[in-house]
C-alpha cells in the first residue's frame, strides 16, 4: 500500500491527525522540529528508510475566475523517510534542509505510533495553526484600507 491511500492513527484521534499535523510542521520554524525530533529520539531508535533528497515538486493552481489550472512553479523541497520504533514517518519541506525533513519524518512517526511525545507534537502544531492564522489575519488587515467596493448602478 503507498503513502497516500495508507492512514494509521493513534487511538481517540481523526484519521487525517497526521496529516494536518505534518503539514503544520512543514511550515513551522526548523529548530521547533528538529528539537521535537530530538525528543522522540531520546528512549527509541530510528532507522533511515530513505535518506533526505531535494528535488522538486510541480505547483499547480486554478484560477478563480474561470476555474482553469495551471502550472505554477517548480519548488523546491527535501523529502525523507524513517521507521522509529517499527513505524514509519514521512516528512516533506520546502527549501533544502535535510536536517529538518528528516526531523518531520521523527515527528510523522511518533504521531503514527501514538508514542509518548506525539501530544507535545500536536501541541506543537497547533501553536503554529495559531501562529499562521493570527499572520493570515495581521495581512487581511493590513490590506484593508486597500479593498476597492464597487457599489452596483441602478
Amino acid at each position: 500500500m503507498d503513502r497516500e491511500t495508507e492512514t494509521r492513527t493513534a487511538p481517540g484521534h481523526a484519521a487525517g491527525d497526521r496529516e494536518r499535523v505534518g503539514g503544520l510542521l512543514a511550515r513551522a520554524d526548523r529548530d521547533l522540529v528538529v528539537d521535537l525530533a530530538d525528543a522522540c529520539l531520546v528512549d527509541e531508535q530510528m532507522r533511515v528508510v530513505r535518506a533526505p533528497e531535494v528535488g522538486t515538486v510541480l505547483t499547480r493552481v486554478r484560477e478563480p475566475i474561470a476555474g482553469l489550472r495551471f502550472n505554477l512553479v517548480d519548488l523546491l523541497v527535501t523529502s525523507a523517510e524513517v521507521e522509529l520504533a517499527g513505524e514509519p514517518g514521512w516528512g516533506m519541506r520546502v527549501g533544502e534542509d535535510r536536517a529538518a525533513a528528516l526531523a518531520q519524518a521523527v515527528c510523522d512517526a511518533e504521531i503514527a505510533r501514538g508514542g509518548p511525545r506525539a501530544d507535545r507534537i500536536r501541541a506543537a502544531a497547533d501553536q503554529v495553526e495559531a501562529a499562521l492564522r493570527d499572520a493570515r489575519a495581521a495581512e487581511w488587515e493590513r490590506l484593508q484600507p486597500t479593498i476597492v467596493r464597487f457599489e452596483e448602478v441602478l
